[in-house]
Parts: structure tokens; C-alpha cells; sequence
């Protein structure tokens, strides 16, 4: 039987997020696996003193410090095989300027965006737009601006998350995610979610607050539709060198064009990813158990 370590906690604002995802993943591997979950960074000395008894490590962690490829590369500099993306692709999709760049070129459809530092000149964007940090996440210093004079409050708010900040003109339509997952080697889009927020706008409080969000799954959407965004949703994966399992976040504007948000490497592994792959008819701990298997067995292949 494997051994197991599940690394999660972590620093960024997405802390106590990751916390649940872990304990989503230990229990969909329960009597699969022999697990171990450490919080860092209180726990990286014990982890370090135990890393000989683990022949595969699961880092859950939402945000900056788990999410942008640190701690993968702090694994692979321990020879420790890990499950989900590598470090390259985690920090493309951690910086939300640098996938749009990316995702664009392959012919997917972004609003055109600017960036911005605390120097930058404000005078120059156009209203309404969406200011959001380039690295953050779980919607945290998100707005959608549609007066002028929200706009510095808005921008002071997106910097305490990070030093870069990425206006976007917005967009109107519906918000749909879909999720990725490899299944016998090949990646496959999940079925199509549906985001409907009370407010119109799936901000931190829709996704974890009193209210949340509706999340239909499969959405109810025309078939076409349908496979336009999981084709794109595949594309963003595959180009950015994703691994084992993605989640992309859409809009689509009421004559049919989608457009690119972001994508997570480790996307909240509470609800939304896991009602995919049951939607899909495959079970998450299956999913979860091969790819342990297969990222095992690459230290002997």
C-alpha cells in the first residue's frame, strides 16, 4: 500500500480553503492509502524528519506558497514524486497576466486587460472593469468597478494581495467552470458547471459565505455550447502544461462568446471538482488512487 503525505495549510489568504480541500482528498482515499497530512509551514520539520516513510506527497494548498510551484519545487529537490502539475505550470496559471498571454495565443478569446503597480497612472482606465491581484485567489480582492470613484478604493483593497494588479475591461455574461481530469492517461473535460450568483458576481462570499452561489452540474446549456467550453477548457490545460487535473473559469456573453478568466492547478477540492468527476459517472478516490499509482511507479520506470 502506498504511504501517502498530504502537505497543505499554508500562508496565503486561501489558508483555512485549503485546510477543507485536504480533508476532502484524505477521505476519498481512505482504505486506499496510508495517510499523513502536515500544515505548513508549522509542520516542514516534522515532514522533513518523516519524508523516507512517504513514497508520494499530495500538496493542497490554494494561493501563493502552494499553488505557484514552491513547494513542488521544494519536492522535487527532495526527489519526492507528487501528484497534480509540475512547477512550470502552476506558476503560469498562478499569474493570471502570464496565462492570459499564453491562453490568448492559442486562440481563446480574454478581455483585453492592463497592468497596473502601486506607480502606475489610474487616470487612464476605463470604467466599469474588473480589478483583481495578478497572483491571488478564491476571488480575494476582486471587484468589479462600475464608478470612478470606487475605483482607488478597489485598487488599494487588490494591493494588499500583491504588488501587481490586473484591470480587465468587463464583460457581461454567465459564469461557467469546467474542470479537467486524467483518466487512463488521456485528460478529459468534466462536465460543464453553471455559476449563479445572487449578486451577479462569484465573489468570495458567494463561493464560501451564508448564501453561496447556485452551482448547476451539467449545465443547463445547449450541447454545443457545451462542448465549445470544455474544448477550450482542454486547450487551456494542454497548453500550459497542466497535470492530472485543472479547473477553468468562463464567461459567456449572451450572443455565445466565451472568454477566458483563469485556470487552478489546484482548484477547491471541496465541491466543485469533485460534483464534476461524479457527474462525469467516475469517482474522485479512483481518480485520485491512480494517479498516487502512477506517480509512484515513475520512480521505478
Amino acid at each position: 500500500m502506498n504511504k501517502v503525505a498530504i502537505l497543505t495549510g499554508g500562508t496565503s489568504a486561501e489558508r483555512e480553503i485549503a485546510l477543507t480541500s485536504a480533508k476532502t482528498v484524505a477521505k476519498a482515499l481512505e482504505g486506499r492509502v496510508e495517510i499523513s497530512t502536515f500544515d505548513f509551514p508549522t509542520e516542514i520539520d516534522l515532514f522533513l524528519s518523516k519524508r523516507g516513510e512517504f513514497n508520494v506527497a499530495i500538496p493542497v494548498f490554494h494561493g501563493k506558497g502552494g499553488e505557484d510551484g514552491t513547494v513542488q519545487g521544494f519536492l522535487e529537490t527532495l526527489g519526492i514524486p507528487y501528484l497534480f502539475s509540475g512547477v512550470a505550470a502552476h506558476a503560469v496559471a498562478m499569474d493570471k497576466d502570464l496565462a492570459k498571454r499564453i491562453v490568448s495565443s492559442v486562440g481563446i478569446k480574454t478581455a483585453p486587460w492592463k497592468i497596473l503597480t502601486k506607480a502606475s497612472d489610474r487616470a487612464v482606465l476605463s470604467i466599469p472593469c474588473v480589478v483583481k491581484p495578478v497572483d491571488g485567489g478564491s476571488t480575494q480582492g476582486v471587484s468589479i468597478v462600475r464608478d470612478r470613484e470606487e475605483l482607488d478604493r478597489t485598487l488599494d483593497e487588490a494591493f494588499q494581495y500583491s504588488s501587481r494588479v490586473i484591470i480587465e475591461d468587463f464583460i457581461a455574461g454567465d459564469e461557467f467552470t469546467v474542470a479537467v481530469a486524467e483518466d487512463s492517461g488521456e485528460s478529459v473535460a468534466l462536465p460543464v458547471i453553471q455559476i449563479k450568483s445572487p449578486d451577479g458576481f462569484y465573489d468570495f462570499n458567494s463561493k464560501y459565505g451564508p448564501q453561496p452561489a447556485e452551482k448547476l452540474c451539467p449545465a443547463p446549456i445547449a450541447d454545443d455550447l457545451a462542448q465549445r467550453l470544455q474544448s477550450a477548457a482542454l486547450t487551456a490545460h494542454n497548453t500550459i502544461g497542466a497535470r492530472h487535473l485543472s479547473r477553468t473559469d468562463f464567461i459567456v456573453t449572451p450572443s455565445g462568446e466565451i472568454y477566458f478568466l483563469e485556470i487552478n492547478t489546484i482548484p477547491g477540492l471541496s465541491v466543485l471538482f469533485p460534483r464534476a468527476v461524479a457527474a462525469s459517472g467516475r469517482d474522485f478516490g479512483d481518480l485520485l488512487s491512480t494517479w498516487i499509482d502512477q506517480v509512484a511507479n515513475s520512480l521505478h520506470s
